[in-house]
């Protein structure tokens, strides 16, 4: 308010209007650039697609963390599913994912992932496990979405075993 106050009683208001108007066809043009250019760089959409991976489990969703895979292609797919769904069930999660440059191409790419995980158990609020590793993800594009096809070392996300 104080901005457009000031720029008001600087400028007439048909240029107030006029100013916004260049503003507003500057907006619309950018947009289609950057979503074109999101759209066609593989570095964002694989970095988008893990992001969305650490976000749904922060989220307790297994199902939507599982959608992210390639149930086809992703060796040791139900294990991983029995893995989350349990962890998802008994902890709360915060998750944190830093994505390295992925290499590869053009059918598929790989990235190193450094991610974090602090677990809290749900019912019986204890001390908080902390995990964190490098893992190796891989990813192939099916359609117009990113999916992981690969995961390494998968048993990162298995759920916290009695005595550990």
């Amino acid at each position: 308010m104080v901005a457009q106050a000031s720029l008001t009683t600087r400028l007439s208001g048909a240029r107030c209007r006029r100013l916004g108007a260049i503003f507003a066809v500057v907006a619309l043009l950018a947009s289609p650039t950057a979503a074109r250019s999101q759209g066609s760089d593989p570095a964002t959409g694989i970095k988008r697609l893990l992001l969305d991976a650490s976000r749904s489990l922060q989220s307790a969703n297994a199902a939507l963390f599982m959608g992210l895979f390639d149930r086809a292609s992703f060796d040791g797919y139900a294990a991983l599913q029995e893995d989350i769904g349990a962890l998802t069930a008994h902890r709360r999660i915060a998750s944190s994912v830093s994505v390295g440059v992925p290499e590869g191409g053009p059918e598929q790419w790989t990235a190193s992932v450094d991610w974090l995980l602090e677990l809290t158990p749900k019912l019986d609020p204890g001390p908080v496990e902390r995990r964190r590793q490098t893992l190796r993800v891989s990813v192939r594009k099916r359609g117009k979405r990113w999916r992981i096809v690969g995961l390494a070392p998968v048993g990162f996300f298995a759920p916290t075993q009695p005595g550990r």
